[in-house]
């Protein structure tokens, strides 16, 4: 009775640890993974609403490189068009591909 009181314990905290190191590793994955380009989009046009209606927006749903920084991290790279008083002013962006932070905004010239 014993020794099968002592598989069971064993196989119970075999159990246990496989799923702590299971969560740990999806929790581990899903962190380093770039987050999806139309939410980081929607992050951006969030901050852009604050001074001015939004009249258009996209991005590229791939991440590419930024060379501007040694570490050259992924980016998404994309644009919004707001209404400023009676103009509509475009704007392309960078932003991280794995926080959605805004790294470089510049004005569209056309």
């Amino acid at each position: 009775m014993s020794q099968n009181k002592n598989n069971t314990l064993a196989g119970l905290l075999l159990l246990a640890t496989g799923l702590v190191v299971g969560a740990a590793g999806a929790l581990f994955y899903r962190e380093n993974q770039p987050k999806k380009a139309n939410l980081v989009l929607e992050e951006v046009k969030e901050q852009f609403q604050n001074q001015g209606t939004i009249t258009g927006s996209w991005i590229d749903y791939e991440p590419v490189e930024y060379e501007v920084f040694e570490s050259k991290p992924l980016v998404y790279l994309g644009g919004i068009s707001r209404q400023e008083g009676d103009e509509i002013i475009t704007y392309n962006f960078i932003a991280d591909a794995f926080t959605g932070e805004i790294l470089d905004i510049y004005d569209y010239q056309a």
